[in-house]
């Protein structure tokens, strides 16, 4: 099911195409240069989407198209210039997208293209209007562009489902709702909802102009105005989801290492003083632990740096699954040293814990392939512990810095508590 169908008569483009697609997102992809082909390969697989040309030797007028959508197979169309009559024609389809081949860079553009319908089937849409029939014609809309889409009639409705899909990722709003204000109901949704976690892009064909920034400023996204075209829709959505995937992949990177995904020493040193403060109030145990990985510098020299970044990830791995509890704050906080602050009740159970982690990573082989030659690349690492909850972090860390350098000088794959 994880393919992906190519499908035109130009060998260089599926050639192009086919390459891109297993680089960049890393898919398999089926060819078919002609509708015979294609129904040949539809009638033995199964396919997550299609990229197909307008206009094939033995389907001149869009049937390759017609015959993917009653297949039900989510397509992109290619076409080869702009043309408005087979533009609409191609609109009037179920179609998630339509490409001109002619645009600079038309090859990455269709790399968007799916990336972004992958991302859309992942990514939850709550419409919001009293029309029964504007429900309806919005909600086919955003369903041929990939989303699971939710419905409701009025806000109360649209507030409980909410409340049960927290992850909804956008709210298409109709402005006018007999009885309720609008505004308020944008109000309600910002409090529990950041304008950078859930877009809202309100609709409507009765507005006053100058309704249109207190909307914006209330935390509507952006505003379409009724009656819209099927494509400005799309357009639209589409931008306000890529707008919102920007800005939190900006926020994830800021505070995350972006070799082994964990919190990076920024993160760390904003979060640490709230835990060492709740700890300190509440006069429970907590711990603080640096890990240094041994002879890192000859893992590099040995293997190479690209080896030296597979073991980093592979400890952080490691890391994530032995510390999976929500209040364990882990974070990268130098180049092979990762430090942990964890509350615990019992000292004896923490540090058996710990030994069968050193244990673990000892016994670990990573398997990496260099040169097309494979290796078995083992490390150990160090620790330091500090179990004394002291009167201030900086003195817990130092603390626990001075034992990880006990540990290195004991002859390293050890725990100095």
């Amino acid at each position: 099911m994880s393919k992906i169908l190519l499908v035109d008569d130009d060998k260089i483009v599926l050639k192009v195409l086919s390459k891109l697609i297993s680089k960049k997102i890393r898919l398999s992809t089926e060819q078919a240069k002609s509708f015979k082909e294609l129904k040949s390969l539809l009638s033995r697989n199964s396919f997550l989407l299609a990229i197909c040309d307008y206009h094939l030797p033995d389907a001149e007028h869009g049937e390759a198209i017609d015959f993917l959508i009653e297949n039900k197979v989510p397509t992109i169309v290619l076409t080869a210039s702009y043309d408005e009559r087979i533009r609409e024609k191609i609109l009037e389809k179920n179609v998630i997208d339509y490409l001109v081949k002619g645009i600079p860079n038309i090859a990455e553009h269709i790399i968007y293209t799916i990336s972004r319908a992958l991302r859309n089937r992942k990514s939850k849409v709550l419409v919001i209007d009293d029309s029964k029939t504007d429900r309806t014609l919005m909600k086919k809309i955003l369903e041929d562009m990939l989303f699971q889409v939710f419905e409701a009639g009025k806000g109360s409705e649209a507030l409980e489902i909410l409340e049960k899909n927290p992850d909804i990722k956008l709210i298409v709003l109709d402005y006018f709702l007999p009885e309720e204000d609008t505004v308020e109901l944008i109000y309600s949704i910002r409090e529990k909802f950041r304008k950078e976690e859930v877009g809202i892009v309100v609709v409507s064909g009765i507005i006053k102009t100058n309704m249109i920034p207190i909307l914006l400023k209330a935390g509507a996204n952006d505003f379409i105005s009724k009656p819209f075209s099927k494509e400005e829709f799309m357009v639209r959505i589409n931008n306000t989801i890529e707008m919102l995937n920007i800005i939190q992949e900006l926020e994830f990177y800021a505070f995350r290492d972006p070799l082994t995904g964990l919190r990076n020493r920024r993160y760390f040193f904003e979060e640490a003083p709230k835990l060492w403060k709740n700890a300190q109030r509440s006069k429970s145990n907590l711990a603080c632990i640096v890990i240094d990985i041994d002879d890192f510098k000859k893992i590099n020299d040995s293997y190479g740096h690209d080896i030296g970044d597979e073991v980093l990830k592979d400890f952080a791995k490691h890391l994530r699954s032995f510390f999976r509890r929500k209040n364990d704050l882990i974070a990268r906080t130098g180049g092979e040293e990762f430090t942990l602050l964890i509350g615990y009740e019992d000292k004896e159970r923490l540090l058996e814990y710990l030994e069968r982690f050193r244990k673990y990573i000892e016994e670990n082989v990573l398997r990496v392939f260099k040169n097309s030659e494979e290796l078995d690349v083992k490390y150990t690492i160090s620790m330091g512990v500090e179990l004394e909850l002291k009167d201030s972090l900086k003195e817990m860390l130092i603390s626990s810095d001075r034992k990880l350098y006990e540990s290195k000088n004991k002859g390293k794959n050890c725990i100095t508590f």
